[in-house]
């Protein structure tokens, strides 16, 4: 994983104030990890490996309609997935989640993580 600006893991942080999130993390637009705010049973392989399969999903999810959310629920949490302008901001959270708290935040989240990355995105 590239190593993250301070300014979006602290970003990122942010997001533990609401209750019950248990952290988050950003993919790039190839899925690859870019900043994380998780504990460390989610380590660097497995979100290498689940990225791909979560940007190939946002693709879907958006492509007939601007989508602001998708919402996957597994055995023992949940994952909110947002798009960005050039990847996906991930939110692991328990099924029991404010929800209408979590969309309010990850947007604010979105709009500070987008302007981190736009001074990047023509240089490439």
């Amino acid at each position: 994983m590239s190593h993250p600006s301070m300014e979006n893991v602290r970003t990122l942080y942010s997001l533990r104030d609401i209750e019950g999130v248990y952290g988050s993390f950003v993919i790039n637009a190839q899925g690859a990890p870019t900043a994380r705010d998780l504990p460390p049973v989610f380590d660097d392989g497995t979100l290498a490996e689940s990225g791909n399969r979560i940007v190939r999903l946002w693709e879907v999810v958006s492509e007939s309609s601007a989508a602001e959310y998708a919402w996957l629920e597994f055995d023992e949490y949940c994952l909110f997935v947002k798009g960005l302008s050039a990847g996906c901001l991930c939110v692991v959270v328990p099924p029991t989640v404010n929800l209408l708290a979590l969309r309010l935040a990850s947007k604010w989240v979105v709009r500070n993580l987008d302007r981190d990355v736009a001074p990047f995105a023509h240089s490439a």
